[in-house]
């Protein structure tokens, strides 16, 4: 079947995502426009995922959709912000029929609709290369409460949302790395590497206390981006292995080969929420939120206790998106 062309497209597969949003123009001009609430800061962010990088080309277009704006809204989440509308350029392979694109649109639009985000805008191509989106997320905070990840001091704890390296292990079993005897757990892990959860809710609870909190999302694995905002605070961290957060599905997996750990701190994708602050402020944070270690006053110094109580540097790691191997 012969694709419509782009202006035919984007009329009949996003314009009615965009049509409560009166600073979209209903996609009719060069721009949104838009103005921002007195007293507020604006938030705006951009990734781009390719295919076959930061997702798999055989993915489902709708898990896809879904996945290009989650894992904005959860650099929002990180600064504390409140998610207000996105900017989708995107780009199709030509061999994609052109139901993959209407049903990409139909699975964005209700995920914007999900998380109250409008669409201003974007740009539509095709390439003979991997498909590929790029969005532009904005959202606003009360002036001077943002997150940010150089506010880490001595004397923190270090803490995170969630439960962690549930989408690493999830890709390994996608990939036929990783088996699991119960499909239910597998399933659960597949489900956290597909669909994110940006942790919204969180993040702005932290900006509304008005509090020093340092702040950023686990995209690249904890052990890579741990050491973003010791570098961006100039301080030490120690963690602690046995405090970190498994879910059921990961403890299984660990207990049926504990090189699994090596995901769980490497792997990317979890986008759950890394904070650093004073244990009370932390604390006010919820049950959602777990402390798994303390900030130190030795620049550049990560080290971890191990499961059997022994202390040494952490290993560089992390998800890195220029890395061949």
């Amino acid at each position: 079947m012969q694709r419509s062309g782009e202006f035919e497209l984007i009329a009949r597969c996003f314009t009615p995502i965009a049509r409560d949003s009166a600073a979209s123009l209903g996609l009719s001009d060069d721009a949104a426009i838009f103005s921002q609430s007195p007293g507020k800061s604006s938030v705006v962010t951009c990734d781009a995922l390719v295919a076959d990088v930061h997702f798999r080309a055989v993915d489902t277009p709708e898990t896809i959709a879904r996945k290009v704006l989650r894992v904005n809204l959860s650099d929002i989440a990180a600064m504390g912000a409140q998610p207000t509308g996105v900017v989708l350029a995107c780009g199709y392979n030509r061999d994609l029929p052109e139901d993959w694109i209407v049903a990409f649109a139909r699975a964005f639009g209700d995920d914007c609709a999900h998380w109250g985000v409008e669409l201003y805008g974007g740009d539509t191509v095709s390439t003979n290369g991997p498909s590929f989106f790029s969005l532009t997320a904005i959202g606003e905070v009360v002036a001077k409460h943002a997150l940010r990840r150089d506010a880490a001091k001595p004397g923190d704890v270090v803490a995170v949302t969630g439960t962690l390296g549930d989408a690493a292990l999830g890709l390994a079993i996608l990939q036929n790395r990783l088996a699991l005897a119960q499909q239910h757990l597998s399933a659960f892990l597949t489900d956290r590497y597909l669909l994110p959860q940006p942790r919204l809710q969180t993040g702005m609870q932290a900006s509304a206390l008005g509090r020093r909190i340092a702040a950023m999302d686990i995209s690249d694995g904890l052990a890579g981006d741990i050491r973003k905002i010791a570098e961006a605070s100039n301080v030490g961290v120690i963690l602690d292995q046995a405090a970190i957060p498994l879910s059921a599905a990961a403890r299984a997996a660990v207990n049926q080969d504990e090189t699994c750990w090596q995901q769980i701190m490497t792997g990317g994708d979890d986008y759950e929420l890394l904070l650093c602050g004073p244990v009370d402020d932390i604390a006010r944070l919820g049950n959602d939120v777990t402390v798994i270690g303390t900030v130190t006053d030795t620049p550049g110094e990560i080290l971890m206790t191990s499961l059997d109580g022994k202390m040494a540097e952490l290993a560089k790691g992390g998800f890195d998106h220029f890395s061949t191997s």
